[in-house]
């Protein structure tokens, strides 16, 4: 029997039936052992206790500095629910833990919760695991596109992939993968995309959509492709591959497939969030990937239609990509890059 040592997983299954011991926890993983004033950030802080000499039901901390008083809770994604923080950390555990994520009727039944409290939990934790400003690939990159949704209806007329929502892919090669839902496939959305988020001294492997041409101009080490219309999918004695991307989105599609079934399109980011959080943690153990989401978490509180119609990530996303879009893509357009 293998038997893992790892001490935030049993503090963490101690967590996740105790109201007490889940606040400590969080506590240690928010704060490393030194609460600070989330207002102001003094350390001069103590615990508010009730007249038996133990902490209050709310678990209550007081600044001596601003006088405010906060909680655990303060600044994250568990700001201001009555959901005891029990359920939030088991949440985090199993949305870290399980390959291909774990479904809100699933917690709901582990839980004992509602469905609608289970979906409440798991939509602000993806929220929570976005990357607002994340580093810049490098390397060997390989970029793809993938389509996520339904088939047709029997007798449909349409195509195969009209009625499913389109999501780059870039990854970089034993490093991190950055994921963009994307309204259209055009090569002024993926130069974009690719621009912001890979370094152009990379070296961009793509398939041989024609919409991938004019921004791997505009890489320094090159753009080189493989013709999967021709069933070429490594180019002999090469590395020119794109099985990597490939491989992370057989992820989401197991994932929709198996585990959440039906994804709609206004919640997709959050749960791409979900998917590239536990690709760029992957060489983590469970524990500290848990460690690594509570830390994500911090400072993103949101409310429901904040976090759904207008994601403050995604829109600091897009005007970063409008920024961008003159220094990287102005040679391809202009014609400096041949």
């Amino acid at each position: 029997m293998i038997k893992n040592k790892s001490a935030i997983l049993e503090a963490l299954k101690n967590a996740s039936v105790n109201e007490a011991l889940a606040v400590a926890f969080l506590e240690k993983q928010r704060w490393a052992g030194q609460p600070a004033c989330v207002r102001c950030g003094s350390v001069a802080v103590y615990a508010m206790t009730g007249r038996d000499g133990h902490r209050n039901k709310d678990y209550r901390w007081r600044c001596r500095d601003c006088k405010g008083v906060f909680t655990v809770r303060t600044g994250t994604v568990f700001e201001e629910t009555r959901l005891p923080l029990r359920v939030w950390v088991y949440a985090i555990w199993k949305a870290c833990s399980s390959k291909k994520g774990i479904s809100a009727l699933q917690l709901s039944r582990e839980m004992e919760i509602t469905h609608k409290s289970a979906l409440f939990i798991l939509r602000r934790i993806r929220h929570g695991l976005g990357e607002i400003d994340p580093p810049k690939l490098m390397g060997t990159v390989e970029a793809d596109e993938v389509y996520i949704g339904g088939k047709p209806r029997y007798n449909s007329h349409r195509k195969g992939w009209a009625d499913k929502v389109p999501v780059a892919g870039l990854v970089q090669r034993g490093g991190d993968v950055r994921f963009r839902m994307l309204e259209r496939v055009t090569a002024d959305q993926l130069g974009k995309f690719i621009a912001e988020n890979a370094d152009l001294s990379c070296r961009l492997i793509t398939d041989e959509l024609a919409a991938y041409k004019q921004v791997g101009k505009a890489f320094i080490c090159g753009h080189e492709t493989v013709t999967h219309t021709e069933r070429e999918y490594v180019r002999p004695g090469t590395d020119v591959h794109s099985n990597t991307v490939e491989g992370v989105f057989s992820l989401i599609r197991r994932g929709v497939m198996g585990t959440f079934h039906s994804v709609s399109k206004k919640h997709l980011p959050n749960y791409l969030n979900e998917f590239q959080f536990r690709w760029n943690t992957r060489k983590m153990n469970d524990g500290q990937r848990v460690s690594a989401a509570i830390k994500k978490i911090d400072g993103k509180r949101l409310e429901y239609r904040e976090s759904v119609e207008n994601p403050p990530y995604l829109v600091k996303i897009m005007e970063k990509a409008k920024q961008l879009e003159a220094d990287f893509l102005g040679g391809c357009l202009d014609g400096t890059f041949q």
